[in-house]
């Protein structure tokens, strides 16, 4: 009996371990996820940008990206990815500093971005529209 409660203790305790290392996995590709986005933003890859986003509600769309390339993107702060109420979707804000091609004006923008991950895909995707950027 003292055994069996041993082994009970043990796979408790290893469940919980590796359901904290799942959970850390998630968020390490949150990360890795988020930073591809925002640097294919910042290098004009605007299709790499946009394979990232997936909205949750079938029936949005993605906006053109015809007009990015009307500015750069020159930077970005992005603050902690925060958990909201719903499992697996974080709450992110970002600064984006840009340039307007066509004036050389440098703006800042901020962007409130909702990730939230697929289990089937076992990936994490923005649901979310394009920074409104201003053009001129």
């Amino acid at each position: 009996m003292k055994n069996l409660n041993w082994l009970l203790l043990v796979t408790v305790l290893f469940a919980s371990g590796c359901a904290h290392l799942t959970t850390e996995k998630k968020l390490e590709k949150l990360q890795a996820t988020q930073k591809l986005y925002w640097k294919s933003l910042r290098w004009k890859s605007y299709e790499s940008a946009a394979s990232i986003v997936r909205f949750r509600n079938p029936a949005r769309k993605l906006a053109d990206f015809a007009n990015l390339s009307r500015i750069t993107v020159t930077n970005y702060e992005a603050g902690a990815s925060l958990p909201t109420a719903e499992e697996d979707v974080y709450k992110t804000y970002v600064q984006f500093s840009y340039v307007q091609n066509a004036t050389g004006r440098l703006l800042q923008v901020r962007h409130e971005e909702i990730w939230w991950y697929d289990a089937d895909t076992n990936a994490w995707y923005l649901d979310s529209d394009m920074p409104n950027f201003k053009m001129n």
